[in-house]
């Protein structure tokens, strides 16, 4: 593969050519693959060439590989010296390696230092390791000065950060500020209201986001129903999942729901109309009726099997 063709295939990537061998080999690959050799000091240097040209991944890379063998000192100077080359994003790099590390307030001292020479999102990371340091008023003032700079985005976050220090009415009206914004999903906003027991609006805020295509929200929405006895509401959801392929597992939802709703013609009608169809589904669908309470009696062997809350993933927890 030639250098260009390479580059198409890997855009930001540079490539390595090894040896006599009239091939380019990714650079990482190659790095990995002295590593299993056991031959890390020569992956270090291979990157500690790499790094002079100021590429962003090669740091990242080598910090991290000098971290895992134990020169974690050596990782720092290498984060240090990009900054003082300028490297792009060095600041960033350097912050969150320090975060990882436990030493927040280091970092957010160079979170600090970013802002102040002007990094792309470098507010937005402060937050963020602000966030981390669970100083959370500090987060709040750096995401709300975000917003006002333009970034309309990280409203969403703000409001993550007002809801976690209890300041429901702020939360709502940052994440609906931040609705539309590139990247910003809708459904966060039903969690916000289910966090704080307003389960009307959380379950308006999780239909929003299944008509406008969040898919994945229909079983938050199907579980909060349920919890809250509306079960013939979230009946409809489910029933609206399984009508799409590749749903089986939601079966056993279905079979529970039209259970506890005394529903068997229902049920029956479902079982029979799978039996040749879908042989899978209609096994889920029997599952999730005898988890059903109305499908037992009394007895210690029936009862085992018995589910209170819509089975599915979380069945332990819900037992």
């Amino acid at each position: 593969m030639a250098d260009s063709e390479y580059r198409m295939a890997v855009p930001g990537t540079r490539p390595y050519r090894a040896g006599m061998i009239d091939e380019s080999v990714y650079p990482y690959d190659h790095v990995e693959s002295l590593v299993e050799q056991g031959r890390p000091d020569d992956a270090i240097a291979f990157l500690e060439d790499r790094v002079r040209g100021g590429h962003w991944e090669d740091l990242d890379r080598l910090s991290d590989l000098l971290v895992e063998h134990g020169r974690a000192d050596d990782a720092e100077a290498v984060w240090q010296t990009a900054i003082d080359s300028g490297v792009a994003h060095a600041h960033h790099g350097l912050a969150y390696m320090l975060a990882r590390w436990g030493r927040f307030d280091e970092a957010v001292a160079v979170g600090r230092v970013a802002l102040a020479a002007g990094e792309p999102r470098a507010r937005v990371d402060l937050a963020i390791l602000l966030c981390k340091a669970e100083r959370i008023e500090e987060s709040i003032v750096e995401y709300r000065a975000a917003v006002a700079e333009g970034d309309v985005a990280a409203g969403a976050a703000l409001a993550k950060m007002y809801a976690r220090n209890d300041q429901f009415e702020e939360a709502v009206q940052a994440y609906r500020a931040a609705i539309g914004a590139e990247g910003v999903a809708r459904w966060p906003l039903g969690a916000i209201f289910e966090k704080f027991g307003h389960v009307d609006e959380a379950v308006a805020a999780y239909r929003a986001a299944v008509e406008a295509g969040e898919n994945h929200v229909r079983d938050r929405l199907t579980r909060l129903l349920a919890a809250h006895g509306r079960l013939a509401e979230a009946t409809v959801v489910v029933q609206a999942q399984v009508a799409e392929a590749g749903h089986n597992p939601s079966y056993q939802q279905l079979g529970w729901l039209l259970t506890e709703q005394r529903r068997f013609a229902e049920l029956k009608a479902a079982a029979v109309a799978l039996k040749e169809t879908n042989p899978i589904a209609r096994a889920y669908l029997i599952k999730g009726a005898h988890q059903s309470a109305n499908l037992h009696d009394e007895s210690e062997e029936g009862s085992a099997r018995v589910v209170r809350q819509l089975p599915g993933r979380w069945d332990k927890a819900a037992t």
